[in-house]
């Protein structure tokens, strides 16, 4: 019987590794089975403090992005909503109070931001008030801050004139805004979806306060088939801004980077494969090793995994792929990196839908092996998650959540935070 057993067992542990290693195909990848040994306290099963930061959402908020937008150096967010039936697609700006309550202002809304799904925030025109930048349906939003930016009416929108060229680009996915040539200040990075585009934005040196003269350069058109979401960083130490990008509908390197040539106008950029985890979509960077070099860690919803990648110490060799964790049930549809518990490793914190929860994870032993899973918090029947921030919103180091749940019913929509206790 015993013998039996292990035969059994044998095959059993053949047949999974196969799959793993169909799922993680392209690198020299090692998906470890299981999972790590579980160490003391772990895991963590009390759930972290939820309140609410906006309950009048509604209109599918779909992005979110944490910045001070009125310079009392109090971290602020704006929520981007894309709409719903006769709701219409709106920006909401959620001004954080000395209590730490938020004041909500409403922007900007309409078919100019229809389809919003993602959102950026710096400062593009020099006058040091971040600015917001909005993947839309269609094109790209550019929304400078106004002297009051407390109050609605002194936002103005405009669309950046080359994301809607009428090459049926379709919907941005995400945007980010990064110093990518050196000259005229921050530019605008963003990948669409139809097209699959990866696209960046030169800012102009003149005219900043409108759309018009943002001149377009792809990095890639050709092979980023679903181009999904992006990541900016100089990976390469050569002080340039290299771009991350995941294509979950490309065939051999759904997660790439690419290196910042010495011209970015003019010159093309190399293409580097990462990996090519199955429908990779959501991605973040951490040093998840702690060998002081920037991993990245990565979605694949449909088949309910987090895979996380080494990155080698030239970053243009084969990065190394394993498999952090396996949901059951659960759909993730965001993730975010940080130190969850102060011990210097970092954290993957991850949100799901059907159902809606938040759990972080973190290696015990080997990180190479699957992570722990700790409970961070269970949403009611009915309720999924959406985008979620990370940030220190009660200044005591250590970084709570705040995110989009999303209801049933838009009335039950909601920006929620999380305290962290750890």
């Amino acid at each position: 019987m015993l013998r039996f057993f292990c035969c059994v067992r044998s095959l059993r542990l053949v047949k999974k590794a196969a799959l793993l290693m169909l799922l993680f195909a392209a690198s020299a990848l090692d998906c470890p089975p299981n999972g790590g040994t579980p160490g003391s306290g772990f895991p963590r099963t009390v759930a972290w403090t939820q309140t609410v930061v906006n309950d009048d959402a509604g209109a599918r908020p779909s992005a979110i992005v944490a910045a001070d937008f009125d310079g009392d150096d109090l971290t602020d967010l704006a929520v981007g909503h894309q709409g719903f039936e006769a709701e219409p697609a709106r920006i909401v700006l959620l001004f954080r109070q000395e209590d730490d309550t938020f004041s909500p202002v409403a922007i900007i809304e309409g078919e100019s931001i229809a389809g919003v799904a993602a959102l950026a925030a710096a400062d593009l025109n020099g006058d040091d008030r971040p600015d917001l930048v909005a993947a839309c349906a269609g094109r790209l939003a550019y929304l400078p801050a106004p002297e009051e930016p407390r109050q609605a009416d002194q936002w103005a929108g405009f669309e950046i004139d080359e994301s809607i060229a009428g090459e049926g680009i379709g919907q941005w996915n995400d945007v980010a805004i990064a110093n990518i040539d050196g000259v005229n200040g921050p530019d605008i990075v963003a990948c669409g979806q139809d097209v699959g585009r990866l696209s960046w934005f030169a800012s102009p040196s003149e005219a900043i306060a409108t759309g018009t003269g943002w001149q377009r350069i792809d990095i890639d058109a050709e092979t980023r088939e679903g181009a999904s979401s992006i990541l900016v960083v100089d990976v390469n130490g050569d002080g340039k801004i290299d771009v991350f990008s995941t294509a979950p509908g490309e065939e051999s390197a759904r997660i790439a980077w690419y290196q910042n040539p010495s011209n970015p106008v003019t010159e093309p950029w190399t293409k580097f494969t990462i990996g090519n985890l199955p429908a990779a979509t959501r991605i973040a960077i951490g040093d998840l090793n702690v060998d002081s070099r920037p991993d990245v860690v990565v979605l694949n919803p449909p088949g309910r995994q987090i895979g996380w990648y080494m990155r080698p110490a030239n970053p243009a060799d084969a990065w190394t792929g394993f498999l952090l964790t396996q949901y059951g049930t659960a759909t993730p549809v965001d993730i975010g990196v940080a130190d969850t518990d102060g011990n210097s490793q970092p954290d993957v914190v991850v949100a799901s839908r059907t159902p809606g929860s938040l759990r972080w994870f973190t290696p015990v032993g080997t990180q190479t092996d699957q992570w722990i899973e700790n409970n961070l918090f269970d949403l009611p029947q009915n309720v999924n998650m959406g985008r979620f921030v990370l940030e220190d919103f009660d200044g005591d180091n250590r970084r709570d959540v705040i995110g989009c749940a999303l209801g049933e019913n838009t009335a039950d929509d909601s920006v929620l935070r999380w305290e962290n206790p750890e």
